[in-house]
């Protein structure tokens, strides 16, 4: 196992992968040193916080799907993806790690595996039915176990006995809370099938609404919000509690839960004809016809009676602030004189900068071979920047290129490939850092003043 996942961390680096340093090997135990990981794992971050949101879940997931397609189209899987195996950077980053049971599949994508591991958990059905079975369904499997981890909190398949939990897998019954929005519930649905060839492929869930539209949950749920919340009746006498700016407070899904109100949803791995049906794939729209017709019933109605009817004027009101827009600062304004919209927000996560911005060094994007390994030339004019600004840190510690380059046999076993492999995961952090604060200054918003909030009653 351990020689497996040495052999697996040098072939495949990426940014949302665990990195291999070095391996130390002594008489009675190998070390194996690898980058830090400040956040902790994923499980401890969910069973002490709570289930995530799903806006904030879609990236997370996007990661990982990244990384597992990575490590497929290399010809490896995994075997063991499950929440105490994802490790947090921060709370919007994370990176896959533990490939003790993965391997390479020499004679291709549809080789058969034989061998049971991995978590019970999290382990597919054909683990406990067939005697061999196809490695990639298997990851796809415990992919859509961790989301449905990831937004409830739990587990689908539960039983204090391994044989009970086996049965439980079989059998295939599970429940959906009624709180999860339709993209959500949609891709748990169409992970979750019994027969292995008919989940979806790693190309198929990176498709899927819920990870290219994480905001469309959120616009979903707030608009059944709107359609079960009671109109308000106003009159002159205005009362503001406490009670009222908790409830505001609260979170959406908890508002979802409390006025919406929806029953969990009982489901069968092995029942999914209805998975199949023509409408059931289609994209969900907030124009939808479905969607549409009731919310302009609701607003035509509404803007027909306020045109009509004459504007009222109260004797008893507060005052009237007219309310000013802030400024726009400099580089906001170059952005939306470049033919950015004005009106719309800046994330400053998606913003792009210049590669050639002189603030910092763009070495985040270079995923090359020079990242594991030096590259077998003398001549530092013919490297990157990347590595060649590495060679130099390390000829100022005594690592000369002769010395780099005759290490590289041994790879990770080699203390100075080690030494060679963090100055390089140092600057690429450091890289990343910059450009990220560099962005952030670029489109940082002036804060809006704080406005206190009194209950009273104007009578």
């Amino acid at each position: 196992m351990l020689s497996s996942e040495i052999a697996t961390l040098e072939c495949v680096h990426h940014p949302n992968i665990l990195r291999l340093f070095e391996v130390v090997e002594t008489l009675g135990r190998v070390y194996l040193v690898t980058e830090w990981i400040r956040g902790g794992e994923l499980y401890n971050h969910i069973t002490q916080g709570g289930p995530l949101r799903e806006i904030h879940a879609a990236p997370l997931l996007k990661q990982l799907l990244l990384a597992v397609k990575h490590m497929h189209s290399l010809g490896y899987v995994h075997r063991d993806i499950k929440a105490e195996n994802v490790l947090l950077l921060s709370e919007d980053r994370l990176k896959l790690a533990d490939f003790g049971f993965s391997t390479q599949l020499i004679n291709g994508a549809n080789q058969k595996l034989d061998t049971f591991c991995g978590s019970p958990p999290y382990a597919a059905p054909e683990l406990f039915s067939d005697d061999h079975y196809i490695g990639a369904p298997v990851d796809v499997w415990a992919l859509g176990i961790l989301l449905y981890f990831m937004v409830v909190g739990n587990m689908p398949f539960r039983a204090p006995t391994i044989p009970g939990l086996k049965a439980a897998i079989l059998k295939g019954d599970y429940l959906l809370p009624g709180q999860l929005s339709l993209p959500c519930i949609r891709l748990i649905q169409r992970i979750l099938i019994h027969i292995p060839a008919q989940r979806p492929t790693i190309d198929d869930m990176l498709k899927s609404q819920f990870v290219t539209c994480p905001k469309l949950s959120a616009e979903l749920m707030q608009w059944e919000i709107n359609q079960h919340r009671k109109p308000v009746k106003r009159s002159i006498f205005w009362v503001r509690s406490k009670s009222h700016r908790l409830r505001k407070s609260a979170s959406l899904r908890d508002r979802y839960a409390e006025v919406v109100k929806k029953p969990a949803i009982s489901m069968n791995t092995r029942q999914q004809d209805e998975m199949f049906v023509q409408n059931f794939l289609q994209p969900i729209e907030m124009g939808h016809e479905l969607l549409a017709p009731a919310s302009s019933q609701l607003k035509e109605p509404q803007a027909t009676e306020q045109a009509k009817r004459p504007a009222r004027r109260y004797m008893f009101c507060g005052s009237l602030k007219k309310k000013v827009t802030p400024m726009e600062t400099e580089p906001e304004k170059q952005l939306a004189n470049g033919g950015q919209c004005g009106s719309a927000k800046i994330n400053p996560w998606n913003v792009e900068v210049a590669d050639d911005c002189p603030l910092f060094k763009n070495y985040d994007a270079e995923t090359g071979s020079c990242v594991m390994l030096p590259t077998s030339t003398e001549d530092l004019s013919q490297l990157g920047a990347l590595e060649f600004e590495a060679r130099q840190i390390l000829a100022e510690l005594g690592l000369t290129s002769e010395m780099l380059i005759n290490a590289r046999q041994s790879g990770p076993r080699s203390d100075i490939i080690g030494a060679y492999r963090i100055v390089v995961n140092r600057l690429q952090k450091q890289s990343w850092l910059a450009r990220k604060h560099v962005e952030m200054a670029l489109h940082s918003e002036p804060k809006a003043e704080k406005r206190i909030e009194r209950s009273c009653c104007i009578l």
